[in-house]
């Protein structure tokens, strides 16, 4: 008998609703699966989208009511904390309201619910169900995926799009993800209800040209590595009431230290901008989720097996850098929503057609910005060594300048603190390696044209 489905999608986050609205567009029968009674509750609760990429996929998001109040970024405050007091550096960036405007503050409880709504407009089934397992083709030679095990029973397809984050069990089944704690970072998110006024005052918010609300960056992102790696931000959102409290902690190096992540965040919600900003409010929520922020391992190597493609967090796509991985998600979910339509046009499910999913986002944007190795320099103690150099520098500066000592006397002393920071910026050097590659790679055309206008120029 024919699967009732033409494609089955593993969770209504961005990118499973992206696949999601494009397969269902183009007439395919889309099931879409979310293990949560409402999409967007198990999130972090609070986050970023890219504007472009959205109104892109979801034309009517612009006009949304989910992200309207919501606060746009004119500044980032990023500060790296040396030894959990005031020694903290760091650095302001205010580049103002209009270079921030394809930015989206938003509340994920509410954006992943009015996205999966457009999916189902478009024609998709929501069900909610814990996918558990693949089904496996044992009728035939190859190795296929024809479907998924949930809680709620087996549905088969002859596509199935994984796009349930990092921690899937689908992409773990198929053999294609096996993450360690290299690989993670666990994000911590508190949710504090504050008086909408309170809050405002506090914020200093003030109005664009286009009304919307200006957060100049109240509450430092303070990111560190004492003794774990971590990093920790908090978003106000004076219209709903919420403060939204993030802290993300490398999960290899909390094991290693046997650091407490929520006596870490409890540390964060203490300091000083932080404390101000939730003072008098009410803690109202906590949850977890599985992020790559701070990646030292990469993507996947496989994207794809015959009958199930990952996207987004389910393949590790993250950004590895700074993980910003919805963008990504929504990018690959269209590919695949395509991609799924054309195979059913064409009635070919061939192992090279699921092929074409990963050719095509490897030789994209998104391959190009697998450059995990960048991360090298803030996990392995480099970034904070270079911190304490600077430390350093800046401590002595001071002393001597209170003691009379002449600025070439301050210079000079500076020097040999400056070569005992050389081995960090050998690392930094190595990390630079992910980028050199890609830059070499876009740069073979240019160098083919020169050969071709002096042919003989390989012979000197």
């Amino acid at each position: 008998m024919a699967p009732k489905w033409d494609v089955i999608i593993v969770g209504a986050g961005p990118g499973g609703c992206t696949a999601a609205k494009f397969a269902a567009q183009k007439k395919l029968k889309v099931l879409l699966l979310e293990r949560a009674k409402n999409p967007g509750e198990k999130n972090m609760s609070g986050s970023y989208l890219f504007r472009p990429i959205c109104e892109e996929c979801f034309p009517g998001f612009k006009d949304a009511e989910c992200h309207k109040g919501m606060p746009r970024w004119g500044g980032i405050d990023f500060r790296w904390a040396l030894d959990n007091d005031e020694k903290v550096y760091g650095f302001y960036m205010g580049p103002g309201s209009d270079a921030m405007r394809d930015q989206y503050s938003v509340f994920r409880d509410e954006t992943d619910d009015w996205f999966t709504k457009q999916a189902v407009k478009a024609g998709a089934e929501l069900k909610t169900a814990l996918a558990t397992d693949v089904i496996w083709d044992t009728k035939g030679t190859e190795k296929r995926v024809i479907g998924v095990v949930t809680d709620k029973g087996n549905f088969e397809a002859p596509i199935t799009i994984d796009a349930s984050g990092l921690h899937s069990l689908i992409a773990n089944r198929a053999g294609l993800a096996n993450w360690t704690k290299d690989k993670i970072m666990l994000g911590l998110k508190y949710i504090y209800k504050v008086d909408p006024k309170v809050l405002r005052e506090r914020m200093q918010t003030y109005k664009d040209t286009d009304g919307v609300d200006v957060d100049w960056g109240v509450a430092p992102m303070l990111c560190g590595s004492n003794p774990n790696q971590f990093g920790a931000h908090a978003t106000g959102m004076p219209d709903r009431g919420i403060v939204s409290i993030a802290y993300y902690w490398s999960l290899a190096d909390g094991i290693e230290h046997r650091v407490n992540v929520h006596q870490r965040g409890q540390w964060y919600l203490k300091q000083p901008e932080v404390a101000r900003l939730i003072e008098g409010g009410e803690f109202v929520q906590c949850n977890f989720h599985g992020l790559a922020a701070g990646d030292i391992v990469g993507y996947v190597k496989k994207s794809y097996l015959p009958g199930l493609l990952l996207v987004g967090d389910a393949g590790g796509f993250g950004q590895p850098v700074d993980n910003y991985g919805a963008n990504v998600a929504m990018w690959q979910g269209k590919l695949a929503g395509n991609l799924a339509a054309e195979m059913k046009e064409q009635k070919d499910y061939s192992e090279a057609m699921f092929a074409k999913y990963e050719e095509t986002w490897r030789d994209s944007w998104v391959g190009d910005d697998d450059v995990h190795e960048i991360s090298v320099w803030t996990s392995d103690g480099s970034m904070n060594e270079l911190f304490w150099t600077v430390d350093d520098i800046v401590d002595s500066t001071f002393r001597g300048k209170w003691n009379n000592k002449t600025y070439p006397d301050i210079v000079m002393s500076a020097m040999p603190k400056l070569l005992k920071a050389m081995p960090s910026v050998q690392t930094i050097l190595y990390a630079l390696r992910g980028v050199t590659k890609v830059g070499l790679k876009k740069a073979e055309p240019y160098l083919g044209m020169l050969k071709m206008l002096n042919p003989g120029s390989d012979q000197k």
